[in-house]
């Protein structure tokens, strides 16, 4: 992790389950002087199918685990990649009890006034209607959300971008629901206008740190989301986060954990991408 070490961005991981990362001052301007140094976490894909957990569709014991060992490492920030629940056919009030539960689960968080930034995944879209879907996120997670984030008025509470300290965060909602069709897409993509505009706000003096986190990986052999059909949206996204200075892309889905370092299309970037679905979900197959 050499380079990572030159960048002042720091990553281990806590039992598998939960990536950790600390951010230090570097640099020769007094704004990167001024900020200490500072810990956030990513964990993604709690989630467990209906067969596995009846009652609760989340593997709640894994997210107290890692909710408890974040508390003991201090950090001052978690994000969340999306598949917090398995809400395959809920509706409303399944919905709203499902994230209860996980919330409910991570309460050592919450009590230790650490902001959680979440984000939906696939999962997060499988319910019986796109209605139930945004309603009960609406109503249950969105007021977990800390406050000060710009939202994407298309998917207000779902996308977001918002600046912690000296870092300046991407929050992508890549499942979302197909225009005029009650039915989710497995993968949207990423929203390419919203993103630059974001980015062209950002002060790149005071956040020189530029992190994403999404759901869907954007480079992985197997999978349809990765096919020549989102070939160009993916390069696009990539060259941007490239052109701002982004180092690390941070993903799930899959319940595994990997790393890679991605060139963007012309080579003269490298970033991250940190593949980290090991939340506590079933074992991929």
């Amino acid at each position: 992790m050499k380079k990572m070490k030159l960048l002042c961005i720091l990553s281990s991981l806590i039992g598998s389950l939960v990536v950790l990362f600390s951010i230090t001052s570097c640099g020769s301007s007094s704004t990167n002087a001024a900020t200490p140094a500072w810990k956030f976490a990513y964990m993604s894909d709690h989630k467990l199918d209906q067969t596995t957990d009846p009652i609760n569709y989340t593997n709640l014991p894994a997210v107290q685990r890692m909710a408890a060992d974040m508390v003991t490492q201090g950090v001052n920030m978690v994000i969340t990649g999306g598949d917090l629940v398995d809400g395959r056919g809920q509706d409303v009030a399944g919905l709203n009890a499902q994230y209860t539960a996980w919330i409910g689960a991570m309460a050592s968080v919450y009590n230790a006034n650490i902001p959680v930034y979440a984000i939906p995944g696939n999962h997060e879209y499988w319910c019986d209607t796109i209605n139930s879907c945004t309603s009960a996120w609406n109503t249950t997670m969105a007021p977990q959300l800390p406050a000060g984030r710009t939202n994407n008025p298309a998917h207000p509470d779902m996308e977001y971008s918002f600046v912690f300290n000296n870092a300046y965060f991407l929050g992508i909602n890549q499942n979302q629901f197909e225009q005029g069709v009650n039915r989710p897409y497995y993968y949207h993509g990423n929203d390419m206008d919203w993103i630059e505009s974001q980015l062209a706000e950002r002060d790149a003096v005071a956040q020189p740190h530029v992190i994403a986190f999404g759901h869907m990986p954007q480079f992985q052999l197997g999978y349809e989301w990765t096919d020549h059909n989102h070939k160009s949206n993916r390069e696009a996204f990539w060259d941007t986060l490239g052109g701002a200075g982004a180092k690390m892309y941070l993903t799930g889905h899959s319940h595994l954990y990997a790393l890679a370092l991605i060139q963007t299309k012309d080579g003269s970037k490298s970033i991250y991408q940190i593949l980290a679905g090991s939340g506590g979900a079933e074992k991929d197959s």
